[in-house]
């Protein structure tokens, strides 16, 4: 027999044994969003038990190098793409990492993505690209982080593989030990970045009215690395005196800050729902759609204002009550069981791949 039939021989029957899959992650990774890069933490929780996690986010686009692209993937048994809004239907492009077709020589799961729906306009370019890679016959689940969104991929995408929807899947990540701290307590502030400090006047004049009520200020930057810098450069438009402001580049040390504060007012979705998720009480100051989605899952979209809007002020120095208990763990409860029956789901088509797999237990170890 040829060497070379020898060392695909090995290679085969190495293969066959392998008894831990290989998983992919793709999306909005490794760019400093907080929100986003705590999707990668969620897939390490539920997966890493069992499967052995990659990431493919950052593959070249270039096409000299599309055969590397090709090789890394074809190591997959799974790739998984999202979460988070990648659907931006009125963008200029797509994402390489979103789209990109590599992924497709592997059974691909899209996950808890959502849409951005904040304009009304769709660019057919847009539409195109994302119908092409939604229809194609690798594409083996396909679920959203909010109804809207899995009404619009329904409504102008047309894809076959039927779409389930559940709660943000952050939701059904653990988070760090996090406990008020004697003493006054803490409103967090979480910003965006804005072109004029004019768009956090009146966040500041609240933060100024805490704390002359004995509260301490707290300015939490929702996002490490480059991201991070940027933001913190943009939090001194935000004038409080005093204010303590938090940038870290440890993701734990990001929730932990927010799960120390009594009150927090966040321009960011998953800094919103990671202080929700410690039952904190949390105030939307940012009004998209996606904001939206969450607390009314919350039953509390009555806590989502523009920064400008006059109403917030009140609202907030009123008094802000805590998320209900029993929709908090729902919401946990929902992103769980999402991420259960994806991992059921990669294990099962893993372990018959072959007749040694097929003698693995029939679900991953984590339940």
């Amino acid at each position: 027999m040829a060497l070379t039939n020898l060392v695909s021989d090995e290679i085969s029957v190495s293969e066959a044994a392998r008894v831990r899959p290989r998983v992919g992650i793709a999306g909005s990774f490794g760019r400093g969003n907080y929100g986003d890069e705590l999707y990668v933490k969620t897939y390490e929780h539920w997966f890493g038990e069992w499967a052995d996690v990659h990431m493919l986010a950052g593959l070249p686009s270039q096409a000299y190098l599309t055969q590397f692209a090709d090789s890394y993937v074809d190591l997959m048994d799974a790739v998984v793409l999202g979460g988070g809004d990648l659907i931006c239907p009125y963008a200029s492009r797509v994402s390489h990492d979103f789209v990109n077709p590599a992924y497709l020589r592997r059974p691909v799961h899209v996950a808890g993505i959502g849409v951005q729906a904040n304009r009304p306009e769709v660019d057919p370019a847009i539409l195109d690209r994302w119908k092409l890679f939604l229809t194609d016959p690798a594409i083996a689940s396909i679920t959203t982080r909010d109804e809207g969104s899995r009404g619009w991929i329904e409504e102008y995408l047309n894809v076959s593989v039927p779409i389930s929807s559940h709660p943000d899947l952050v939701c059904a990540l653990p988070l760090p030990r996090a406990t008020a701290p004697a003493g006054a307590p803490i409103v967090g502030l979480v910003t965006r970045h804005v072109q004029s400090g004019d768009n956090y006047a009146q966040l500041a004049e609240i933060a100024r009215e805490l704390k002359s009520r004995g509260w301490r200020v707290r300015h939490i930057i929702g996002s490490v690395g480059a991201h991070g810098k940027k933001d913190l450069e943009n939090s001194k438009l935000l004038q409080v005196d005093d204010k303590e402001t938090v940038c870290v580049e440890d993701l734990d040390e990001i929730s932990r800050a927010l799960g120390e504060c009594s009150l927090v007012l966040s321009m960011k979705l998953h800094t919103t729902i990671v202080a929700s998720m410690y039952g904190v009480p949390t105030v939307a100051v940012n009004p998209v759609v996606k904001a939206k989605q969450f607390m009314r899952a919350l039953e509390r979209e009555d806590l989502v204002f523009h920064p400008l809007d006059p109403a917030l002020r009140a609202r907030v120095l009123n008094g802000v009550e805590a998320p209900d208990a029993g929709r908090v763990s729902a919401l946990r409860e929902g992103a769980s069981a999402a991420m259960r029956a994806l991992g059921q789901s990669i294990w099962e088509t893993f372990r018959s791949g072959s007749p040694i797999r097929a003698m693995l237990p029939t679900s991953p170890p984590r339940g």
